[in-house]
């Protein structure tokens, strides 16, 4: 599970305007190279796939990830984040100021 901030649902529907949102964001940031799929930010996150699918669409349309094809005999997509810079700043909001 993807470990947030506090009151992250209420962070989370403030910026987005979605409870889980956030907890893709971190989830994407968080994994270890540019392309990931669907069902591995569903285990990192333990949100439903359909979750996932509309989240990841929102972040699509914004242009910090895109689509990279797919695995070779699934039908897994796989995504690229385009902007990791931009996540990992998203992915960080509401952490304590050091």
């Amino acid at each position: 599970m993807v470990r947030t901030v506090l009151d992250d649902r209420d962070l989370s529907k403030a910026l987005y305007g979605s409870s889980h949102m956030h907890a893709v964001v971190v989830a994407v940031d968080s994994t270890d190279t540019d392309e990931f799929s669907a069902p591995e930010i569903a285990s990192i996150t333990g949100l439903a796939g359909s979750s996932i699918h509309v989240l990841i669409s929102r972040l699509i349309r914004i242009g910090v990830i895109e689509r990279a094809g797919g695995l070779p005999g699934e039908r897994t997509l796989l995504y690229r984040k385009t902007k990791p810079d931009v996540l990992r700043m998203l992915a960080h909001i509401g952490d304590p100021i050091r």
